[in-house]
C-alpha cells in the first residue's frame, strides 16, 4: 500500500486505526490474562501509533495515550510482577514519543527535505535509544538499517552489517526455514509479522546463540518494499519464567511449610507443605492470624515482627508450633521480609521444617554419643577412622590408655608414621586388599607408643564407600595383642619343644579324640606297632587292639567327661601276646576351656610287672612267715605267763608272789603286742592307741578288786608305732599302770587313774597319772631300787625319750619321745 504522507484521515484509515487499536487491546488481554506473561506484545502498539501519527498527524496522539492507558489499566488489575509501573511508564513515553516524532516528521517532510532530514535524525535518535534491536531489510534480505541496540545485541557494527544478508545472524539450521517463510510472507502481501517461539535462536558474532522474539511490518518507500523488525532478547525472560515456574513448583511441592503473611500476621499464602505439617488447609488459614499456631503464652511473633521490621532475616530458628490436632511439634524456622520494588517491607515469608523426629533422633544421638564416649573411653580397644591414605580422621579416647597419645595428637597424621619400618609393607598390603576386595581385613603390626616403645597391635580394617561406591576411607578396630603375641610365640616355641620331646621320647606318645581315633603319634609309638607315624593317623583303637579297645575308649571318654587325668596299668593283647603297659591319660584343653583331645603316654612294663608279681608272691610268703613267728612268740610268752602263774601258786611269800605276778604281766604285755602284729596287715607297725586301751583294761581287771572305788580314764589317739618302739613302750605302760593300781590307793581309798597318749608335731607324749597318795619326796627316779621304775628308766632311754615325774597332786609320769622312721 502506498502511503501518502500528506493525506488527511479518511473513513478507511479510521477503520484501520480503530481495528489496530482493538487488536492491541485484544493482544493485551490475551497476553496478560490468558498467557499470564510479561509485556512482550507492546511492539504491536507502534503500528497503530505510527499509522495514526502519519495519517492523522497531531489528531492521532490520542492513540498512544489510549494504549498507554490500556497498558497501565491491565497491569493495575492483573500485575505479573511486584513493580510494573516503571516499565509501563517507560513504554508509554516511547509510545507518545514515537507518535509525536512521527507527527513532526510527517509535517516536516511535507515542508522541506531539510526538515525531513532533521526529523529523520530525531527518529534515528529515538530508535537508537530504544530498548530493543530494530532492524530493517530490503526484499533481498539485506540489512539496510541497524540500530545501536542491535549492534549491542549481535556484536556487529553498523558498517559491518549494512548490506549483508540478514541470515548472517541466524544459525545455519534456521536459514532455510527463514528463506521459505520470507517467500510465503511476501507472496501473502501481508504487512505485519511477528514471531514468539522460544525454540528459535539468533546468532551473535561470537557464535553464541540466544532466544528472541520480534514484531515487525513491511513498508514501502520509493517503490521499494522494506521489512522492519523490533527484536528482543528473551534469554532473561525465559530464565525468569523458568525460575518463576520452578519456584512456584518448589513452593507448592515442598515438604517444608512456606507461609506468606502481612505485617499484622495475617496469612495470605499457604502451601501444601504447611498443610501437611500443621494440619490446616489453605482455605482454613488464608486470611487468618498465624498466631493460632503458636503455643499459649508465646510472644515469639512480636519478636519476629520486630526483627523483620528492621529488615533482618531469621535463619534456622528452632522453636515450637501447635498443629490442628493439638500436638506440639519442633520446627526449624527461617523468616525473611517481603519487600516491594521500592524496598518497603510489605510482609513476611516464613519457611518452617518439621524437625520433631530430628530432635528426637538428636536427643537419642546425644544419649548414644554419651554412652559411646563412655564406652570408647573405658574400652580396651581403639576405634579409629582414616582416609584412603591412612590419615587419622577420628580416634577414640581409649588410645590414651593403650598408647599414651591424646586423640588430638594423632588426628591429621598418617598411621604409617607410627608403624615399625619392618611392618609397613604388611599394613600397606592389608589396606590394598581391603580396598580391592571391599571386605574387612585383619593385620598385625608393631606400633610406636608415646614413650617410644613398640607394642603389637591387632587391627581389623573395614572399608568405607562414597556415593559413587568408591573406597574413601577405613574404620579400624585395634587391640593391644602384645601379651597374646608373646603367648603365641611361647606357645609356638612350646609346641616345637613338645613335638621335639614327643619325637625324641622312647615311650609311645599319642593324641586321641573322644572316639579313640589317633590324631598324632610319635615314632616310638608307631614303631612299637611296626608302623610309621603317618600310617597311624586316623586309625582307630578298634582296628589296632580289637580285644582291648573297649576298655581303652571307655577310659578316654572318662577323661573327656571329667577333665581329670588318669594313671593306670592294664594288660593289652597284641599279636596273640599279652603285654602290660603303664599309661598316663591326660586331657588337653582348647581355647574354650573344654577338653579337645587326650594325650596318652604308655610304657611297656611287662618285665617290671612279672618281677612285681614275683615280689608280691615273695612278700606274701614273708608275711605268712612273720605272722607265724609273731604267733609262736605270742604263744611262747603266754606259756611263760601261764608257767609263772602256776609257779606263783606254790609260793607262800607274798612279796615273791608279787614278783611272779609282775613278771607274768610283763610277759602278757609283750604277748599282747605280738598278737596284734599277728592280726595286723602291717607286720612292721601297730596301732598303739588300741593297744593301750586293751592293756589298761586287762590290768584294771587284774589289780582292781572294787571297780567302784577307782575310775580308769583313757584319752589316747590311734597312732601307728614301729614294733621296736611299741614293745618297750608297752612295758612302760604296763609298769606305770600296774604301779598306780597297786600302790596309789591303799586302805580302800578311792581316786582316778588316767592314761593320755597323743601326738604334738613330731613328738609323741605319754602320760600316766593318778590322784593317789603320790611318791615320797625323797625318791629319785634314777637311783631307785624298784625293779619296775628301773625298768621304766631303762626302757625310756631305749626309745630315746625324756621321763618327768610330777608328785603333786597325786603322781604323773610324763614321757616324750619321737617316733622312729620306718
Amino acid at each position: 500500500m502506498n502511503l501518502d504522507l500528506g493525506r488527511q484521515g479518511t473513513k478507511y484509515e479510521t477503520i484501520i486505526i480503530l481495528t489496530l487499536v482493538a487488536v492491541a487491546c485484544i493482544l493485551t488481554y490475551y497476553f496478560h490474562f490468558v498467557l499470564k506473561i510479561g509485556i512482550i506484545f507492546t511492539h504491536f502498539y507502534y503500528i497503530p501509533i505510527i499509522l495514526s501519527a502519519i495519517w492523522w498527524k497531531r489528531n492521532g496522539l490520542w492513540v498512544p495515550f489510549f494504549l498507554a492507558g490500556v497498558l497501565f489499566f491491565t497491569d493495575f488489575i492483573n500485575p505479573l510482577k511486584a513493580d510494573p509501573w516503571a516499565d509501563d511508564f517507560f513504554r508509554a513515553i516511547i509510545f507518545i514519543s514515537v507518535s509525536v516524532i512521527t507527527v513532526i516528521l510527517s509535517e516536516k517532510i511535507e515542508k522541506s527535505q531539510i526538515k525531513l532530514a532533521e526529523s529523520e535524525k530525531k527518529f534515528r535518535s529515538v530508535i537508537e535509544s530504544a530498548a530493543e534491536a530494530i532492524i530493517t531489510i530490503d526484499v533481498d534480505r539485506n540489512v539496510v538499517f541497524w540500530n545501536k541496540k542491535a549492534q549491542n545485541m549481535f556484536g556487529y557494527d553498523e558498517e559491518e552489517i549494512i548490506g549483508q544478508s540478514i541470515t548472517k545472524i541466524m544459525p545455519n539450521r534456521f536459514k532455510d526455514d527463514f528463506n521459505e517463510g520470507m517467500k510465503i510472507f511476501v507472496s501473502s502481501e501481508r504487512v505485519k509479522f511477528t514471531m514468539s517461539n522460544p525454540n528459535i535462536r539468533a546468532l551473535r558474532r561470537d557464535g553464541q546463540e540466544f532466544p528472541f522474539e520480534f514484531t515487525g511490518s513491511m513498508w514501502e518507500a520509493e517503490g521499494q518494499h522494506y521489512y522492519t523488525a523490533i527484536i528482543k532478547d528473551i534469554t532473561d525472560k525465559l530464565k525468569a519464567d523458568e525460575t518463576r515456574s520452578t519456584l512456584a513448583a518448589l513452593v507448592e511441592n515442598s515438604n517444608d511449610a512456606i507461609i506468606g503473611k502481612d505485617l499484622n500476621g495475617i496469612v495470605f499464602s499457604w502451601n501444601q507443605g504447611a498443610e501437611e505439617i500443621y494440619g490446616y488447609t489453605a482455605e482454613e488459614m488464608i486470611g487468618k492470624a498465624v498466631s493460632i499456631l503458636l503455643p499459649p503464652g508465646s510472644n515469639e511473633l512480636e519478636q519476629i515482627e520486630d526483627n523483620i521490621s528492621r529488615g533482618e532475616t531469621i535463619h534456622h530458628y528452632h522453636t515450637h508450633r501447635i498443629t490442628k490436632s493439638g500436638e506440639k511439634i519442633d520446627i526449624s524456622l527461617t523468616s525473611s521480609p517481603i519487600k516491594d520494588s521500592y524496598g518497603n517491607i510489605m510482609g513476611v515469608s516464613s519457611i518452617a521444617r518439621d524437625i520433631t523426629q530430628e530432635k528426637r533422633a538428636e536427643r537419642a544421638l546425644e544419649e548414644s554419643e554419651a554412652q559411646l564416649t563412655m564406652v570408647t573411653t573405658n574400652m580396651a580397644d581403639i576405634i579409629c577412622q582414616t582416609n584412603e591414605e591412612g590419615v587419622y580422621i577420628y580416634i577414640s579416647p581409649s588410645v590414651e590408655s593403650v598408647l599414651g597419645y591424646k586423640p588430638d595428637e594423632l588426628i591429621g597424621k598418617s598411621m604409617f608414621d607410627f608403624i615399625h619400618s619392618e611392618d609397613v609393607n604388611i599394613l600397606t598390603s592389608c589396606i590394598q586388599d581391603a580396598a580391592g576386595s571391599c571386605i574387612s581385613q585383619s593385620v598385625r603390626y608393631r606400633f610406636k607408643k608415646a614413650d617410644g616403645s613398640y607394642i603389637w597391635i591387632g587391627t581389623t580394617e573395614t572399608p568405607l564407600f562414597n556415593d559413587e561406591g568408591d573406597v574413601n576411607g577405613f574404620v579400624c578396630n585395634s587391640r593391644d595383642i602384645t601379651q597374646q603375641k608373646e603367648m603365641e610365640d611361647a606357645l609356638r616355641e612350646s609346641e616345637e619343644k613338645y613335638r621335639s620331646l614327643i619325637e625324641s621320647a622312647n615311650d609311645p606318645i599319642a593324641l586321641f579324640d573322644e572316639n579313640g581315633i589317633i590324631l598324632l603319634s610319635n615314632k616310638a609309638g608307631a614303631n612299637s606297632l611296626n608302623m610309621e607315624p603317618a600310617d597311624l593317623l586316623g586309625s582307630s583303637l578298634w582296628e589296632l587292639f580289637p580285644d582291648a579297645a573297649k576298655k581303652q575308649i571307655e577310659l578316654i571318654k572318662h577323661v573327656f567327661r571329667t577333665g581329670k587325668g588318669v594313671e593306670i596299668e592294664m594288660p593289652v593283647e597284641y599279636f596273640g601276646r599279652e603285654r602290660w603297659y603303664s599309661a598316663s591319660v591326660q586331657p588337653l584343653y582348647g581355647n574354650d576351656n573344654k577338653v579337645h583331645r587326650v594325650q596318652v603316654i604308655s610304657r611297656d612294663i611287662t618285665d617290671i610287672k612279672n618281677t612285681q608279681m614275683k615280689l608280691e608272691h615273695a612278700l606274701k610268703d614273708k608275711d605268712m612267715l612273720m605272722k607265724e613267728i609273731y604267733h609262736r612268740v605270742k604263744n611262747n610268752l603266754m606259756v611263760i605267763s601261764s608257767l609263772l602263774n602256776l609257779q606263783s601258786r606254790y609260793i607262800q611269800d607274798e612279796e615273791a608272789k608279787g614278783i611272779f605276778k609282775e613278771s607274768q604281766n610283763r610277759a602278757h604285755s609283750m604277748a599282747l603286742i605280738h598278737e596284734r602284729l599277728y592280726r595286723s596287715t602291717d607286720l612292721k607297725q601297730m596301732d598303739f592307741g588300741d593297744y593301750i586301751r586293751s592293756l589298761a583294761l586287762d590290768l584294771f581287771r587284774t589289780y582292781v578288786k572294787d571297780p567302784s572305788r577307782i575310775q580308769l580314764k583313757m584319752e589316747v589317739e590311734d597312732i601307728m608305732l614301729d614294733i621296736d618302739t611299741a614293745i618297750p613302750l608297752g612295758l612302760i605302760v604296763n609298769e606305770l599302770l600296774s604301779n598306780s593300781m597297786k600302790h596309789a590307793f591303799p586302805d580302800n581309798t578311792s581316786g582316778e587313774i588316767k592314761v593320755k597318749f597323743n601326738k604334738d608335731g613330731e613328738n609323741c607324749i605319754l602320760e600316766v597319772s593318778d590322784t593317789g597318795i603320790g611318791f615320797p619326796q625323797d625318791l629319785q627316779l634314777d637311783k631307785t631300787e624298784s625293779l619296775g621304775l628301773q625298768l621304766v628308766n631303762n626302757l625310756t632311754q631305749q626309745i630315746s625319750g625324756e621321763l618327768e615325774l610330777e608328785r603333786s597332786p597325786g603322781t604323773t609320769f610324763h614321757i616324750v619321745f619321737k617316733e622312729k622312721n620306718s
